[in-house]
């Protein structure tokens, strides 16, 4: 995944040609981080291996695999809202790649997305880059809207092997394309980058505990020879890993780069997806199936 173009199928040929006007996709964080509200206060200490959540304990993560099944868990037919993005910079910070993502999935799976790609790398899976696009389905219909070159479509389309339908957003799109799951991102995450746990702070439902990592002992996400990484975290007792702020430095081809992730998860079990007034537009146009083509989702 040296080039962060895995194979997924297109939501194509309706996307190829391309609109005007958009929605407002998830807005680039301007390479800073969410933002967190914790209030760090003493982890308890008379017992190191206390088990603070799914493979997590006063050490930090001590079984990448038990934790991301825990987020899993977490999630299953809960409804909630997934805000991923990811930019990737060449060392003089000119930008290679840039993927916006903002998911709100319904417990019924109905979902809306908003979704943008910058950069002569970015994700294809909407057309050539610059483009963004609007998604919304209830499981029997599927529309989208997109914009390219300042003009908008509207269509109908029916997913073809998965692609379009709600667990190609909430699983594949945000965390890798292709064969990516957030249960796969967070496992390899946490087993490459070694974390401590710097504090806890109660919430209205749970506890969520601040994780931080500085090191890398394997492999990350699109780059060789990870280095120089800022991992900072937030995990409920539950195992969700509420947020996500990961930085480092590698190599893409031989280039040297800088990548950051940031994932939150917002609004869990209480997120309701409306549909938006755009879908009258697309649902005048006769459904038709995603082109034959494969493109890159990450």
């Amino acid at each position: 995944m040296a080039a962060c173009r895995l194979e997924v199928v297109a939501l194509a040929v309706l996307l190829v040609t391309a609109g005007c006007s958009g929605f407002g996709p998830a807005s680039d964080p301007g390479d800073a981080g969410p933002t967190s509200s914790l209030t760090p206060v003493p982890v308890p200490d008379d017992d190191s291996r206390e088990t603070l959540a799914p493979g997590l304990t006063a050490d930090g993560v001590e079984s990448p695999e038990a934790l991301a099944n825990g987020h899993a868990a977490s999630l299953d037919t809960r409804s909630y809202r997934l805000i991923a993005n990811r930019t990737v910079r060449y060392e003089n910070g000119t930008l290679r790649e840039q993927l916006l993502f903002d998911l709100s999935l319904g417990a019924d799976r109905t979902y809306l997305v908003e979704t943008a790609t910058a950069g002569p790398e970015a994700p294809v899976f909407l057309g050539t880059p610059p483009a963004k696009a609007a998604f919304w389905s209830n499981g029997s219909v599927y529309t989208r809207r997109l914009t390219r070159d300042d003009e908008t479509t509207y269509t109908r389309f029916r997913p073809i092997d998965g692609a379009g339908t709600w667990q190609y957003w909430a699983r594949t799109v945000p965390f890798g394309g292709g064969l990516a799951s957030p249960r796969g991102f967070f496992e390899t995450t946490f087993s490459s980058v070694p974390t401590r746990v710097t504090g806890r702070a109660p919430e209205s439902d749970t506890v969520s505990y601040r994780l931080a990592g500085d090191r890398a002992t394997g492999s990350l996400p699109g780059v060789d020879d990870p280095r120089a990484v800022d991992l900072a975290a937030t995990v409920t007792t539950n195992g969700l890993v509420r947020s996500l702020t990961l930085v480092y430095n590698g190599t893409i081809e031989g280039e040297p780069v800088r990548v950051r992730w940031t994932i939150r998860y917002e609004n869990v079990g209480n997120t309701t997806v409306n549909r938006p007034s755009w879908t009258d537009r697309a649902l005048d146009q006769e459904a038709r199936p995603n082109a034959a083509s494969k493109r890159s989702a990450t």
